[in-house]
């Protein structure tokens, strides 16, 4: 087991900071960790019906800059701080894609990359969802909304959808979610 005896910020990315993190075992080495300290995140998994009653979920379509790709995703971001994490579920689902639910339940929860990451995703089901006007997207988001057949997900039929390791994880609690229920 690893215990941190101090820890300095190196640099301050805007949506994370990078962290050096002086460490000591119980054996007593010790070393420097650098960390990516990040808020929590949260996306949101809502299934609606299409034009002909198939079942959908609303998804986002963006661009990734580190990927240098488009991805298709769940609606989520950030949790802001002392932001309940259900609560940035819904502001996410109304801000990316204009639709609202009643309410969401949590299905999951992972930490993104353990090695180095020191934040959470945390996965919720949607439940009411209706189109509750347009998108209220940040400066720098260039969002399209999409209705997607849940089985060309479900398949594995969409390359882009599996270009994102958390959106792979947020599938995964959703079919865990559809087993219990």
């Amino acid at each position: 087991m690893w215990h941190e005896v101090d820890s300095e910020p190196i640099l301050d990315g805007k949506i994370f900071q990078l962290v050096r993190s002086h460490r000591r075992a119980e054996d007593g080495r010790s070393t420097d960790y650098m960390m990516v300290d990040c808020p929590d995140w949260a996306n949101v998994i809502a299934v609606v019906q299409n034009e002909t009653g198939e079942d959908c979920f609303l998804m986002v379509r963006q661009f990734r800059q580190g990927g240098n790709c488009l991805t298709l995703e769940f609606p989520g971001g950030m949790v802001d701080d002392n932001e309940d994490h259900a609560l940035a579920a819904l502001r996410e689902l109304a801000e990316e894609t204009g639709y609202v639910a009643e309410r969401v339940e949590h299905i999951g929860r992972t930490n993104p990359n353990p090695a180095f990451m020191t934040n959470s995703v945390h996965t919720y089901i949607a439940y009411g969802v209706s189109r509750n006007g347009g998108q209220s997207l940040d400066e720098n988001e260039l969002v399209d909304v999409e209705l997607v057949p849940c089985a060309k997900v479900l398949n594995g039929e969409l390359p882009e959808f599996f270009a994102h390791g958390i959106m792979i994880i947020a599938l995964h609690w959703y079919v865990r979610w559809l087993e219990r229920s």
